[in-house]
């Protein structure tokens, strides 16, 4: 089944988006998992203190937001496949 060009354009950028998306959460996730050793390395008393602050930072307006953000995502995604317009 052809694509229209409005959906193949839409699509490439939807990729070229998830691309670059997946680096940022790649770079994230290095920088992540090198302050969580950093922090043990530092013994208990850092790694609280990282813990307190990571679920504070969690459920603070930018935890929300960016569950929102995978949620718009998800409806589009769903639009898409049931063939609705957006």
């Amino acid at each position: 089944m052809p694509i229209d060009d409005e959906t193949q354009v839409f699509l490439r950028g939807a990729y070229e988006y998830l691309q670059q998306h997946q680096k940022t959460i790649q770079t994230i996730q290095i920088v992540t998992f090198a302050l969580q050793k950093a922090f043990r390395e530092l013994g208990p008393e850092a790694e609280k203190l990282y813990e307190k602050h990571y679920r504070a930072t969690l459920e603070s307006p930018l935890g929300t937001e960016s569950h929102l953000a995978v949620e718009d995502l998800a409806q589009l995604i769903a639009q898409l496949s049931a063939g609705e317009p957006n």
